[in-house]
Parts: C-alpha cells; structure tokens; sequence
C-alpha cells in the first residue's frame, strides 16, 4: 500500500501485437494500457457515429453516471466500425480466451467429452464525460456477478479467477484533467475484505489509438472532468464468460405481446428485471419499464434501478 511519501503503481503499456507480455501485465497487473491497439482514424469514425446519439441523451437520475455524462447503448449495432474493427479482432478475442474461456470434462455414461465456454460481449457504449463531471466512485466491474474473490496477494494471480474483462478506447486524448480513468494495480489480487482507497489509484492517461484491458476484478473509476471546455468521450466494450447466462434464451423465444401480458413476479423470475447493482439492462433501464410501458424516453423519465 502507497505511502505519503511514495507514488501509487502505474499500469504497464505493451504493444497489442504482443500477446504474452499482454497476458503477462494482466496476470500480474491487473491491467495493461494497449499501445496501437487501433487508429486515430478508427477511433474518429466512431466517434462521428455515436455523435447523433449522444447529442440526443440527457442527464442522468441517479448515482450511476454524473448527470454531465451524456451515453451511447447499444455501441455495437450503432457504430459498425467498433464493431467489425474491434469486436471481430481475434487478438482481442485471444487475450479474453486467456482468462475467460473455460473448458470443462463432462461424462456421458462412460463416455468423457470436453466443451469449452467462449468469452461474450456483456456489454457495449459509448460515455462522453463532459466537463464538470464528478469522480465515479471506485468499484469492480465483476460486480455485477456477484464474484467472490480469494485473496491473492501472497500466492499470486490464479488463472480462471476472474469471469470479466473490461476494454476502453478513448474517443480523445485521456488526461488527469479531463477525467482519465483512475486505476489500482495489483487490486485484482486483493480479498473482498480490502477496500479500495483513492490515494492508492493512479491514472491510466492515453493518447487515441491506446485502450485499457482491465480485469473485471481490478478497482478502477472514472475520473472528474475539470476542465471547462474537453468533452472526454470513452468507447467501452465489456466482456464475461460464456456461461454467464440463462441456459434457454427465453428473450428471443416470447413474442413481446405475450409478454406484456405477465405479471410483474413472473417477469422478475424469468429474468426480465435487473439483477441488483446492475446486470440486465436495456438502454440502462430496466426491461420491466419498456414492456410495462412506464418508461417515457420522450421525457427522459429513468425509473432508476441501476446503482
């Protein structure tokens, strides 16, 4: 732990062509910022192609993001160049089967067969932090999983310990002034008993064209805006084992009009609510308001169930 008189740790930068040292940075780390992971002519297509949809949004309610953020959902179907130049990367998808592909023996009579869990996109959007925005407060993105995590610090990291991975590509150069996400190395290690503290995070500042890997269980927040003119626009793709799921994809299997038609207790236990702090979203509102009709994008009425 830092004292006063010593700088917090900074995470490593590593070529993304370079997977074991990738790999490497993430076991030991916890994080590692990607240096030519993509172009500054990538990153500014997709900024131009979030661009109507942050124009449109509106503060937010509630404790999630600071009302100054403004949001982009559904990042993957609103811009096609994340998608088919990040998303469909495979040294991407190289690393994150590293940590979170799993592979299972499973017997059949006496028959023994293996099968194996690819990594999926949990999530995807775009945050433009804008200026005057606060601190987040720092937390673990695995938190939404409910992940219990050992206490690491004397044996070392433990392949297969973790079931996320979160990846951030700046839409604009990152600083401490405009908000650059704050991170603490070697917190993936650390036990559910340990609390985070801010004077132990430093701060991962990057340049478009880098991105921050991070392990779903290492502390991290995004930093306060202070500045009073940079917008700090954040592509975020989030990512969690395959197996994190309902076995029967019972979303695509009702029609919408049946649906509605459920009670609310029958909603919730088929998985239509979100899973407390904030697994489940549509929109970053609950699915239970869009097919109850109580949610009024119009008026930007978010009924907040997100935290």
């Amino acid at each position: 732990m830092p004292s006063a008189t010593t700088h917090p740790a900074e995470l490593r930068r590593v070529d993304f062509s370079n997977h074991a040292e990738i790999v490497s940075a993430l076991s030991s780390d916890g994080g590692v910022i990607l240096t030519n992971f993509t172009t500054t002519e990538t990153v500014d297509r997709v900024n131009e192609e979030v661009a109507p949809w942050l124009a449109r949004d509106k503060p937010w309610k509630g404790r999630l993001f600071p009302p100054e953020t403004r949001r982009c959902s559904r990042l993957i179907g609103r811009s096609d160049t994340a998608r088919r130049e990040w998303l469909a990367d495979d040294r991407l998808f190289a690393v994150l089967g590293r940590f979170l592909g799993k592979t299972t023996r499973i017997w059949y009579d006496d028959v023994a067969t293996e099968h194996t869990t690819e990594p999926i996109l949990s999530t995807a959007n775009t945050i433009d932090v804008r200026p005057g925005a606060a601190a987040q407060r720092l937390h673990r993105d695995d938190k939404v999983h409910h992940a219990d995590h050992d206490d690491m610090t004397e044996a070392g990291y433990k392949p297969g310990a973790d079931v996320s991975i979160s990846l951030l590509v700046p839409g604009v150069e990152s600083t401490s002034e405009n908000g650059a996400t704050l991170v603490i190395p070697g917190s993936h290690l650390w036990g559910d008993e340990r609390p985070p503290k801010r004077e132990e995070a430093s701060r991962a500042c990057m340049k478009p064209g880098e991105a921050l890997m991070f392990l779903g269980s290492m502390y991290h927040a995004g930093g306060a805006n202070v500045t009073k003119d940079q917008h700090r626009p954040v592509h975020g793709l989030f990512f969690c084992r395959g197996n994190m799921r309902a076995e029967e994809n019972v979303y695509l299997g009702f029609p919408e009009e049946q649906v509605k038609e459920w009670s609310d207790k029958e909603l919730r236990r088929t998985g239509y609510a979100i899973s407390s702090p904030n697994l489940g979203f549509v929109d970053f509102v609950s699915p239970m308001h869009l097919i109850k009709g109580t949610w009024k994008p119009e008026e930007h009425e978010f009924l907040v169930d997100l935290d």
